[in-house]
């Protein structure tokens, strides 16, 4: 099984750079019903196993262009997803990186997570505030890991099982807290199917890149 990486969906601004990160909304569309004709599962992170034509559908940094692009076909298809929030910068932006892309990119707010939630949407968490969490004071990544966790929950009102490292940066320290803090499963952006992946708490990812052709996405979905 596969678990495919998102960060955008929608159409990218004329300046913004990573424009790679941006799977246009008609793309998006044009692959997940694709998978759905060639019988593709979409399965949910406990349903993840090391063999089986299935897909996880993960989404990075709870972009608002989620519920605007990637909702509706996911819906359409009783699909499922996970969306990562950085759970301080709910309501806001990119922070953590909009001048590096040269684009703000809205965030999705309490209202609108709360209601993917009760549509079945699984909410995991990204941290508080997306740093590289290797580069950060032991206890300081603590927090980051542990608070955002608490936060999700308690405004949410349910239980936060996935966690995703932001930029993939992780070390055997820092899975080992996101262990101990609780979370069910974790998830890199080391390219590789679940089967590859070390332990539960280090599954691997393949990237959906908005430059890739219809064929390419099937090809990267089969093999």
């Amino acid at each position: 099984m596969k678990v495919l990486m998102f960060h955008n969906v929608g159409e990218p601004p004329k300046n913004a750079r990573l424009k790679s990160l941006y799977v246009k909304p008609e793309k998006f569309k044009r692959w997940l019903n694709l998978l759905d004709r060639l019988n593709f599962r979409f399965v949910k992170p406990q349903e993840l196993e090391p063999t089986g034509r299935g897909v996880l559908l993960t989404f990075d940094d709870a972009y608002r262009d989620f519920l605007e692009n990637a909702f509706p076909v996911i819906k359409a298809l009783k699909a499922h997803a996970i969306v990562f929030v950085p759970a301080k910068f709910v309501g806001q932006f990119n922070r953590w990186d909009y001048q590096k892309v040269n684009a703000i990119k809205p965030i999705m707010n309490w209202e609108e997570l709360s209601f993917l939630v009760k549509e079945g949407v699984e909410i995991g968490s990204h941290t508080l505030t997306h740093p590289f969490l290797t580069k950060i004071p032991p206890a300081e990544a603590r927090r980051e890991i542990e608070d955002s966790k608490k936060l999700l929950e308690d405004k949410l009102g349910v239980e936060v099982k996935g966690f995703c490292y932001p930029y993939g940066d992780h070390n055997r320290e820092v899975v080992e807290m996101v262990k101990k803090a609780g979370y069910q499963y974790a998830f890199t952006t080391i390219k590789g199917t679940y089967a590859q992946s070390p332990s539960k708490w280090e599954i691997r990812r393949i990237y959906a890149s908005g430059y890739w052709t219809t064929l390419r996405f099937l090809w990267e979905c089969l093999k």
